[in-house]
């Protein structure tokens, strides 16, 4: 059981540290993209290859993110049909939806692991003004992808054994 709670500490931490990466890239993509608009409206010159490092950059921030806010419980939830259920159906439900969504992760991260190796084998460039790699960001992506996949097994875990899926304590307390 020890294992299973250093595990669930280390992910949690692991998770954080990639949601604090995930802010620090939204606010670069942000002071990018004022930058380049500034630079095209007063100095009537864009910034070569704005619009594709936000736009790779803009996918690793979404992956990075996804496991810390499924840990957080701040995904969207539509509860017209789990409402009214009650606690067993509610657990059952939540089992339920966790397997269907870690399986569902699990695939997005294998495709997008394939697709990292594959744009590392063939030194894939982005298309336009800038030609920079894209393989860091799509392994970025995969490592995010693969991060969420393992906090659905986590919360799978924890649901399974009877305990609260989500934390909503910071990173540091042991929940």
């Amino acid at each position: 059981m020890a294992l299973f709670a250093w595990l669930d500490r280390l992910l949690r931490r692991i998770s954080y540290v990639g949601f604090l990466a995930a802010s620090a890239l939204l606010l670069i993509v942000g002071l990018m993209g004022a930058t380049d608009v500034v630079s095209t409206n007063i100095f009537l010159k864009p910034i070569p290859g704005m619009v594709e490092l936000s736009g790779a950059l803009l996918a690793v921030i979404v992956f990075l993110g996804l496991a810390e806010a499924q840990a957080r419980g701040s995904n969207i939830v539509i509860d017209v049909a789990t409402q009214n259920m009650g606690p067993r159906m509610k657990r059952l439900s939540g089992i339920v939806s966790l397997a269907i969504a870690g399986t569902l992760m699990g695939l997005v991260a294998w495709q997008t692991t394939k697709l990292a190796i594959n744009s590392w084998a063939i030194r894939e460039a982005a298309l336009g003004a800038l030609a920079f790699p894209m393989a860091p960001f799509k392994s970025l992506a995969a490592f995010g992808a693969w991060l969420a996949a393992a906090e659905f097994l986590r919360q799978l875990l924890r649901l399974i054994a009877g305990r609260e899926a989500t934390i909503e304590t910071k990173v540091g307390d042991d929940a």
